[in-house]
């Protein structure tokens, strides 16, 4: 990607408890390919001085919900600093349901207004865009996808000696958080369905690798105890260092069989090292299938019985098949060249005429 002059780009970022995980990673991705390519990115917040905001050729914020945020909004159109906001999905149909008695006046009476007053609200997807057009002019919304920083290969045989994961077993893998609209309850009573014996016969091991609410968790863990008896089970807590990798690694399919889902990088990673996917219509991901490198479905118990049947039948993927996987995110998903449109849109942002009133 070429240098087209270095800009100051500042982000303003929620605190660290709610950005675990995806929109983390989503940040650390765009930061070092904008370094990379040049530019500085300068982290704010609450407690930026104006100087520090002057500075600023632009703002990006990630995420919404935040008084922080709307205080820095306020102070950058008193000077006249242009700022774009991405949602990272909590305007996504899903989100409303938690909390939707406080988020909707707080969005009517502050959020809307400080994204609609910023220069452009950014979405991940198309689908993710055409829900924006219910809050937002169409002029306003531009879709820039997330990608990968292309640091990780497939790796299947060493990672599974690595983790002791046997030779023989299909290793079904869910990472994210465990929470609802994520599906885990539907994968387990999906995996319940079938005879013990075939997942007896299939060598299933289910591994779980996620916080999430303590009730849902407990829900969660009681359906999987009932499968104990048919399969191996793995039950980890989160795990967003560099050591969910190998997991992603040495399974044979990522199961992601979510309600909502505005990007999911996870689904991502586990392209970007070869491992096949199984997510639903509710993300962006409908490419992975179209491309022969996993199953997307409806959402809901039916459809995951369904695929997972066809998992069991099928021949696991092979070292070429996980490679042209690998390969194919390489073609289409590096950061170094989707953050182009980014510094695209930093520049038009930059350029356009006059402050906004605060």
């Amino acid at each position: 990607m070429p240098n087209v002059g270095r800009m100051r780009v500042g982000f303003c970022e929620l605190d660290e408890p709610l950005r675990i995980g995806g929109l983390e990673g989503a940040c650390r991705g765009l930061e070092a390919a904008l370094r990379r390519a040049g530019h500085e990115v300068a982290p704010l917040g609450g407690g930026s001085s104006y100087d520090d905001l002057r500075a600023c050729g632009v703002v990006h914020f990630h995420g919404l919900w935040s008084p922080v945020h709307a205080r820095v909004a306020r102070r950058l159109r008193r000077l006249g600093v242009p700022y774009v906001t991405s949602p990272h999905g909590m305007l996504e149909p899903w989100a409303w349901r938690a909390k939707r008695w406080k988020k909707w006046p707080y969005f009517h009476l502050v959020e809307r207004r400080k994204m609609a007053r910023g220069r452009a609200v950014l979405a991940t997807a198309a689908q993710e865009a055409g829900r924006l057009e219910r809050f937002f002019p169409r002029a306003l919304i531009h879709t820039l996808s997330l990608g990968s920083d292309l640091s990780r290969a497939p790796d299947y045989v060493a990672a599974r000696a690595e983790l002791g994961w046997e030779k023989d077993e299909r290793v079904i893998l869910y990472l994210s958080r465990i929470h609802p609209k994520k599906g885990l309850k539907e994968l387990l009573h999906a995996l319940g369905e079938f005879e013990p014996a075939r997942l007896r016969a299939a060598q299933v091991r289910l591994v779980v690798v996620g916080d999430g609410p303590a009730d849902y968790v407990a829900t969660c863990r009681a359906l999987a105890a009932k499968l104990e008896d048919r399969l191996e089970l793995e039950w980890l807590a989160g795990v967003w260092s560099d050591k969910k990798w190998r997991y992603l690694q040495g399974a044979d399919l990522f199961a992601l069989p979510t309600y909502s889902e505005n990007f999911g990088i996870v689904v991502l990673e586990s392209c970007e090292v070869g491992t096949p996917v199984f997510t639903t219509v509710e993300t962006p991901w409908t490419p992975v299938a179209e491309a022969g490198f996993g199953w997307v479905t409806e959402p809901g118990v039916a459809a995951a019985r369904s695929v997972l049947g066809d998992f069991f039948e099928n021949p696991r993927a092979t070292a070429e098949d996980r490679l042209r996987c690998a390969q194919w995110v390489r073609e289409n998903y590096g950061w170094d060249e989707i953050a182009g449109g980014y510094i695209a849109l930093y520049e038009e942002a930059a350029r356009a005429p006059g402050a906004v009133s605060a």
